[in-house]
């Protein structure tokens, strides 16, 4: 969890708690469980940001992907010296996504659905404090508890990238490839060295020191908050044959 995910779901929290309700953030998530202070009860995805818009997922355009129920979705600017938040709820939100995703694909043939997408201010200001969505009060009361509560750290633990052992033919680098802002990305990495090279799509023809280093380059050519520069989860080896 980034530090302004985990800064966006603290403030969150600790709001939820001076309007009466309860939060609960779901371990290696984005979703929070909030009780609002009528009784009901929802799972809330928080999504935030410290400039101009919100970064979701493309693939959060599929209703449900997540499994999650997600019934709203909060947006939290963590510009202002205080935090603000506009309550969406989730089906205009993944609607949105999946209408611009659609365009987006539609734009050039080849593309995934993979990545990060954009969400504008524009989108979202409509649901600035809409508080009562949650169940909660518009007002803060100032008798209940704020502390701010430390986010569980548990996080879900990925497989590991499957080892290959076998070549591409004459070339003796082993083929890995990953999705990433849409694109397909390939390389080959040497097995003696470390070193990668990208030989299909974004800065094809790369050289970089190892797997790591290449990820990092391609997250931070994507602007991808979302994808973890790890090299052991970033990579899968690509099927030979």
């Amino acid at each position: 969890m980034s530090d302004t995910v985990r800064r966006g779901v603290t403030a969150f929290v600790a709001d939820v708690r001076s309007r009466g309700g309860h939060a609960e953030p779901i371990p290696g998530q984005r979703d929070v469980r909030v009780c609002g202070a009528d009784g009901s009860e929802r799972v809330v995805r928080v999504c935030s940001t410290a400039r101009d818009s919100w970064l979701a997922r493309r693939r959060d355009g599929v209703p449900g992907v997540d499994g999650a129920g997600v019934a709203y979705w909060v947006f939290v600017d963590l510009t202002p010296p205080r935090p603000q938040f506009y309550v969406v709820d989730s089906e205009e939100v993944e609607a949105g996504i999946e209408e611009e995703v659609a365009l987006w694909l539609a734009d050039r043939p080849g593309r995934t659905p993979t990545g990060s997408h954009p969400i504008q201010r524009s989108n979202v200001v409509h649901g600035h404090n809409r508080w009562d969505l949650l169940g909660l009060a518009v007002v803060k009361d100032p008798a209940h508890d704020t502390t701010v509560v430390p986010l569980p750290t548990t996080r879900v633990k990925r497989p590991a990238a499957r080892k290959v052992v076998e070549s591409d033919g004459a070339d003796s680098r082993l083929s890995v490839v990953t999705d990433i802002g849409g694109y397909r990305v390939q390389g080959r990495v040497d097995p003696v060295v470390g070193a990668l090279e990208i030989t299909r799509g974004p800065m094809e023809g790369r050289r970089f020191p190892d797997a790591t280093a290449a990820a990092r380059a391609l997250v931070t050519f994507f602007d991808d908050h979302e994808t973890a520069p790890d090299a052991q989860t970033f990579w899968r080896h690509e099927a030979l044959g």
